[in-house]
């Protein structure tokens, strides 16, 4: 019983298995793995955290770029726009003189133009009436005047009409001069300042090829150059109004004391007729006696009032008029009384208007922009314009401007890429509007990095 049972007991302690070594060293090894993927996942999301996505858009990530069109993009346009403008300046072959194309002085030419021949014609029309005024009411005047009477003829009240008409050449004048604008446009477009800087870029060079190159909208006027056909003009107006106005208020001044006097010495005639009538009617002694002695005052009356008209005619001191020829005199002097002052109230409108006209010319508006200035320029501008072989030169920027690209890297860094460039485009034409060259310039990018 004892070696029976005995025997499984050594039988099972021989079939149980032993530990395999290697299994517990690959058990080792994967731990160890574990612990090594562990960190590194530990330092990948460190990493994530600490850097930003790679993007190229420059107000996401660790650093923030403020400012739609920074400055290094704007420099790195306008260095390309000084490039395009020496080719543009390169391209244009002409004679001199050369003048900047504005649109709003291409205007003023054409409303000074205008504005030439209507008062060139006005002027016309003040010198007729100045002609009509000293051939025909100034010498009717005289002659009416003196003793003794000189009919007036029927061209004498013609002179009547023409004022009207000189009145309305100066309402135009002043609706022409009224349209002269401040300058706020160049090419077609809005004065910006990508505008100025690509002309003055290529006045820059231009003169530097010896050329005369006007810029009208930027060049005040010439203020040591004295002459000026449309200020001549304007004081030759003002002058001849002047004068007629002058002229005809003097012989209506004179013609009315000549008729008032007249007419004092007609109303003492007619009172001491009145009082010699009372006379021969009165039978009261006392009461003839009396009108006897007021008779003697009315009397006197109407001889001084006659000698005070007959040396206001320039009569000799015995000279006589009796009351029919008196009443003649006074007739055809308030006739004529009534065509002068007509004359007088128009010349006088007419000159008022001018007067309004001088002083909007010199007004300065809510601008800062006086009227006179931009007519004197587009004056200038038309001397030029009128030259031999003138050129207009239109520039304009189609393209100018930049961007800024923002990257990153985990190993080398963040960087910051700038670009800038031009695109412009030129006409060159004559004074008749005759395209003679044009083209557009296209300048290369440039590209400028930034690192932080």
């Amino acid at each position: 019983m004892t070696t029976t049972n005995s025997a499984p007991d050594q039988t099972s302690t021989q079939t149980q298995p032993t530990a395999d070594p290697m299994l517990a060293v690959l058990q080792a090894q994967q731990a160890q793995m574990d612990a090594k993927l562990k960190i590194q996942q530990d330092q990948q999301a460190l990493l994530a955290g600490a850097l930003p996505a790679s993007t190229a858009t420059p107000n996401s990530g660790a650093f923030t770029v403020t400012g739609a069109n920074p400055f290094p993009s704007q420099r790195l346009a306008y260095m390309e726009l000084q490039e395009v403008a020496r080719k543009i300046a390169d391209k244009v072959n002409a004679k001199e003189p050369i003048i900047v194309y504005d649109q709003t002085e291409i205007n003023s030419l054409v409303n000074y133009k205008a504005m030439i021949k209507m008062l060139t014609n006005l002027q016309t029309q003040v010198q007729g009436l100045q002609t009509e005024f000293d051939d025909n009411l100034h010498p009717a005047a005289q002659e009416l005047l003196t003793l003794p009477q000189t009919p007036i003829s029927a061209k004498a009240l013609a002179g009547i009409l023409a004022p009207g008409l000189a009145l309305a050449g100066l309402k135009t004048v002043s609706d022409l001069i009224g349209m002269f604008r401040t300058n706020t446009t160049i090419a077609y477009s809005n004065f910006t300042a990508d505008d100025a800087a690509l002309t003055a870029a290529v006045l820059e060079h231009l003169n530097m090829a010896g050329k005369t190159v006007y810029q009208p909208a930027l060049v005040p006027v010439q203020v040591i150059d004295d002459t000026s056909a449309f200020m001549d003009q304007l004081l030759a107006v003002q002058s001849a109004l002047a004068k007629m106005l002058d002229q005809a208020g003097q012989d209506q001044a004179k013609l009315q004391q000549i008729s008032d006097a007249l007419g004092g010495y007609l109303q003492a005639d007619q009172a001491s007729q009145s009082n010699h009538d009372l006379i021969a009617a009165e039978t009261d002694a006392a009461k003839r006696t009396a009108l006897q002695t007021k008779q003697v005052g009315l009397d006197r009356m109407r001889d001084v009032t006659q000698q005070y008209a007959l040396r206001l005619f320039g009569a000799a001191a015995t000279s006589k008029m009796d009351v029919t020829t008196a009443n003649i005199l006074k007739a055809a002097r308030d006739q004529f009384l009534k065509v002068l002052a007509g004359f007088v109230v128009s010349i006088a409108a007419t000159a008022t208007a001018f007067g309004t006209l001088q002083t909007a010319l010199s007004t300065v508006t809510n601008t800062g922009s006086v009227t006179l200035t931009a007519i004197l320029r587009a004056e200038k501008l038309m001397t030029i314009a009128k030259q031999t072989d003138v050129r207009i030169l239109l520039v304009k920027t189609s393209v100018l401007g930049g961007s800024i690209v923002a990257r990153t890297n985990s190993f080398t860094g963040g960087h910051l890429l700038f670009t800038g460039g031009a695109i412009a485009n030129f006409t060159l034409f004559d004074a008749t509007g005759a395209v003679k060259s044009s083209g557009v310039v296209v300048g290369e990018s440039r590209k400028q990095e930034e690192r932080y």
